[in-house]
């Protein structure tokens, strides 16, 4: 039998941290869906590299015009940037990079190279003017198409669309065969916080964990 869910949580159901509930709808705690970690580039004023960790994001588009859709918050350096330089790369490091990409959550000051203080070195782009991460095994070069806030009343996050103009891949994580292909991307995914909507029991909070490639049915 399936569990009806409201759209707020239930008195009982207590956030971990302050405004968990306002940043995040619940249900992302319920239905647990991992998804792919990516660190979004961007380019500050003084030239430096701004980071930001994001788990929000996916390609979409045609085969002729490739996407790219980023949410972001709206009070972030990534919104600001892209809507004043008007581009973005998208970089998927492996799960073994986790100790310097978690860096990139810290609050640096503006004259701060991001990349530079978490560990990470830049690698010249083709097309845009925004800095890729070499140690990711693929970076996407993105010009932006349109930011639309996502909230119609209280606005937290924005919706960003960009242009695939370019795309890049390490040669080492390639294979001719697709389970090995998948082992040597080494995909960084999150896994939400647990949420028991039953029991209002909060069972772990997020953590990153790598494609079960064992588990793979070909469908």
């Amino acid at each position: 039998m399936k569990i009806e869910l409201p759209l707020m949580p239930p008195k009982d159901v207590k956030e971990a941290w302050e405004g968990q509930f306002s940043v995040f709808s619940w249900y992302n705690f319920v239905i647990n869906a991992p998804s792919a970690v990516f660190i979004v580039t961007t380019r500050k004023e003084n030239g430096r590299a701004n980071a930001q960790l994001n788990a929000w994001g996916m390609m979409i588009g045609s085969g002729k015009e490739p996407k790219f859709l980023l949410q972001v918050m709206l009070n972030s350096d990534t919104h600001r940037l892209i809507k004043k330089n008007k581009e973005f790369v998208i970089n998927y490091p492996s799960l073994h990079l986790r100790e310097k990409f978690l860096k990139t959550i810290t609050h640096f000051e503006n004259e701060i190279d991001e990349l530079i203080a978490s560990g990470l070195t830049h690698e010249e782009p083709k097309v845009v003017q925004v800095p890729r991460v070499k140690e990711c095994f693929a970076s996407l070069e993105c010009k932006l198409d349109w930011v639309q806030a996502v909230e119609s009343e209280e606005k937290v996050t924005a919706l960003i669309q960009g242009s695939i103009v370019n795309a890049a891949i390490d040669e080492a994580v390639l294979a001719d065969d697709m389970k090995e292909s998948y082992i040597k991307r080494n995909f960084a995914c999150l896994l939400p916080e647990v949420i028991n909507p039953v029991t209002a029991i909060s069972l772990g909070y997020s953590g990153l964990v790598s494609l079960d490639i064992e588990s793979c049915v070909e469908c």
